[in-house]
């Protein structure tokens, strides 16, 4: 009986996702509800893993964000409002919606903003690694020049604080890219209102779109993950990026924020591991690049 029923649900949310709705948009912004979500995530998860290990990690999806109602763990939601207060946005976790962050749990990841003394680690292992290959500069003209030539991208960028905080580094792009439509929203009001202050060098774009659908840009990138995804998602984005780099080969760099799937990073043996900590980890495309 419980497997008829497991089958249902698949068929269920498979068609749910395949079916178009009449007089919607195709654009995330648009087109997007809790089950639409929900059926594509299922349905990558399901022919990903297989059913019953679907329905396990769905289960403990749901456990977790329900543990975060926890008196203990809901007072932990404020403990990220200095950089608000101190820009004037608004990227901090307390105030996510019940409704948003139930999605994204059930979907692949709940909402976490990076918190600012981490980017700033990972920025100075960043800068060392790009100077690096500057052997010709010396070591203080390399650190002031080495990202101007690089696009920041921030896969999974929520409510933009890591686009605000990537600003001050003199890169040549900045891009995020956020498939929720409610923080896709609040990160462009938070970018008009930082752009305004603070007038960075680079333009800061905010895209809101599937990652796997997001065409990576030419030129030498770092792309910066906070786990943003499921396992089928993120194994989806690396080939893409893979491709990518295959197709027009160019500097890569990739800083991985809580690198609960750092296996799938070393899988194809195309990235190498050059920096990191148990909270953060830092690659780079280990071919020859032009």
């Amino acid at each position: 009986m419980a497997s008829d029923f497991l089958r249902w649900l698949t068929a269920f949310l498979m068609n749910a996702d395949s079916k178009p709705a009449a007089g919607i948009a195709a654009s995330a912004e648009t087109d997007f509800s809790f089950w639409r979500i929900f059926a594509r995530h299922w349905q990558s998860s399901v022919r990903y893993y297989g059913l019953r290990h679907t329905l396990a990690q769905v289960s403990e999806a749901a456990y977790r964000f329900f543990r975060e109602f926890l008196p203990g763990r809901r007072k932990a939601k404020y403990g990220d409002l200095d950089f608000d207060f101190d820009h004037m946005v608004d990227t901090t976790r307390a105030n996510v919606g019940f409704r948003e962050q139930l999605t994204a749990a059930l979907s692949g990841h709940q909402y976490f903003p990076t918190e600012p003394w981490l980017f700033e680690q990972i920025m100075q292992a960043l800068i060392l690694a790009v100077s690096d290959q500057h052997s010709a500069v010396s070591q203080g003209a390399a650190t002031l020049t080495a990202l101007q030539d690089f696009t920041f991208i921030d896969l999974g960028s929520g409510k933009g604080r890591v686009l605000l905080m990537a600003a001050p580094y003199g890169f040549k792009r900045i891009i995020g890219v956020e498939y929720m439509p409610e923080w896709h929203r609040i990160a462009k009001k938070n970018i008009r209102k930082f752009t305004a202050e603070h007038q960075p060098a680079a333009v800061i774009e905010n895209l809101c779109m599937d990652a796997r659908e997001f065409d990576f840009p030419a030129g030498p990138l770092i792309v910066y993950l906070f786990n943003p995804f499921p396992e089928p998602v993120f194994a989806a984005v690396l080939d893409k990026l893979r491709q990518s780099l295959l197709a027009n080969p160019r500097p890569l760099f990739i800083a991985y924020r809580y690198p609960e799937l750092e296996t799938l990073l070393n899988k194809g043996e195309w990235l190498d591991k050059i920096a990191g900590t148990e909270q953060w980890a830092v690659y780079r495309d280990r071919r020859k690049r032009a």
